[in-house]
């Protein structure tokens, strides 16, 4: 679950990415970081963030074209 600090307008998705790393940091992979992205840009009002690593890495503009979550597993947010 994002915090509020994450979900804040204009805040520095590369700077909630190190957030990340710094708790998880094997979650150090492309896909992943392209779904973090997307949600802090474009998705951050979404109820849960669901970045898992076993989506396809499918580069950042097809992440944000599958509403950040690429591959055939839906979320529920």
């Amino acid at each position: 679950m994002p915090t509020t600090a994450g979900r804040t307008a204009g805040v520095d998705a590369e700077a909630v990415w190190q957030a990340v790393l710094r708790v998880r940091p094997d979650a150090d992979t492309p896909g992943m970081h392209d779904q973090l992205v997307c949600h802090v840009e474009f998705a951050s009002t979404k109820g849960a963030w669901y970045l898992e690593p076993a989506r396809p890495d499918v580069g950042y503009a097809a992440t944000v074209a599958a509403a950040c979550n690429p591959g055939s597993v839906k979320d529920l947010g």
